[in-house]
């Protein structure tokens, strides 16, 4: 019997038994593709792992809360906000509130 090794390079591939063993930086950067409206109100409801993954400050370095128009409450849409805010942990870079910014809206964000 002859065993031939395989050509090329072959990757170190790694078996999961569930998406939920995936590491959590690559769970991040899933996420991130996500609005910041959907990762404060709907993924975080999905499962513990999500959920987990999104109360990282990383995960809110930059929040892009542009693409609410629309909404009917603004003042639902501010609370959300403020939620990302603080879940930033003073570690904001990056802040877009276009359409329901208030002046104190900007005050709190200021202040954290």
């Amino acid at each position: 019997m002859i065993i031939r090794k395989p050509k090329g390079r072959v990757a170190n591939k790694r078996k999961y038994e569930s998406l939920l063993d995936l590491p959590d930086d690559l769970w991040e950067n899933i996420l991130m593709r996500l609005a910041a409206i959907e990762r404060l109100t709907i993924a975080q409801q999905v499962c513990t792992t999500w959920r987990r993954v999104l109360k990282e400050p990383t995960m809110w370095h930059v929040i892009d809360m542009s693409d609410v128009r629309g909404l009917p409450d603004s003042k639902v849409v501010q609370h959300v906000c403020r939620e990302g805010v603080d879940r930033s942990q003073g570690e904001l870079v990056d802040i877009r509130i276009d359409f329901f910014a208030t002046k104190e809206l900007l005050v709190y964000v200021a202040n954290r």
